[in-house]
């Protein structure tokens, strides 16, 4: 992994050098299909992800079978925080949402990491408060906040993450993700693209009007960034080594 690489994930650039150098050679570089299912709900995982251009969506699956997006997780952290409790403490599944290059290591040597990186630890502790407080943030805009504001609201989140304003992504899995029924993701998406936002086809979506996009979300995604951004970005001597 070169230093450009490094820069392409929030957790891992904010490692003082030499932590990086010791997890760097614990971790190679992934680029898992769409869909594909990278942890499950209470069992341990082999690999931990942390995303660059891929995203990861932490899915909770009812007793019906029926599932909501819980979080998303993207370039700005990683799956597998559970283990700082517990091995078995996941109580989610974990798809691909959208396909990208992630870095992955193994669960045993995010342990080891974990114990020899105070910096990492501090990290990722202060990025499982940020997910509470999104975790609050999304309950909030799921009561009040209407379906296109929403799916503004996650396009842009996901554009963010990927780094690109064209990815796949097909209904069904979208109406998971904002638990909602097809026909209304259908019924959406037409009305972004009637407004010029969003050019939609055959599961490849391309956002047009980034601004329009922004202007007819909800203030989520500018309200998380900054809740984001306060939280994780701390001066190396901030934390102790």
């Amino acid at each position: 992994m070169t230093m450009s690489d490094r820069l392409g994930n929030k957790i891992l650039e904010r490692l003082p050098e030499l932590d990086f150098q010791r997890i760097v050679g614990l971790m190679q570089k992934v680029s898992p299909e769409v869909g594909d299912i990278v942890a499950f709900p209470d069992k341990e995982p082999k690999w931990v992800h942390f995303p660059v251009s891929g995203v990861l969506s932490s899915m909770v699956v009812l007793e019906d079978g029926s599932m909501i997006e819980a979080s998303t997780i993207g370039n700005e952290g990683m799956d597998g925080l559970y283990l700082l409790a517990d091995p078995l403490a996941n109580p989610y599944r974990v798809n691909v949402q959208v396909q990208g290059d992630m870095f992955r290591m193994s669960a045993a040597a995010f342990r080891r990491a974990l114990a020899e990186s105070h910096a990492l630890s501090q990290l990722l502790l202060r990025y499982a408060f940020v997910l509470i407080q999104r975790g609050a943030q999304n309950g909030a805009c799921i009561q009040h906040h209407t379906i296109e504001e929403r799916m503004c609201r996650w396009l842009l989140e996901t554009a963010h993450r990927k780094g690109q304003d064209h990815f796949a992504l097909t209904q069904e899995f979208l109406s998971d993700l904002l638990g909602v029924r097809r026909q209304s993701v259908n019924l959406t998406a037409r009305i972004l693209q009637q407004a010029n936002l969003i050019k939609y086809h055959r599961g490849e979506l391309t956002i047009l009007d980034r601004a329009g996009l922004e202007e007819a979300s909800c203030e989520c995604f500018r309200v998380t960034s900054q809740m984001y951004e306060r939280m994780m970005k701390i001066p190396y001597n901030a934390i102790p080594s």
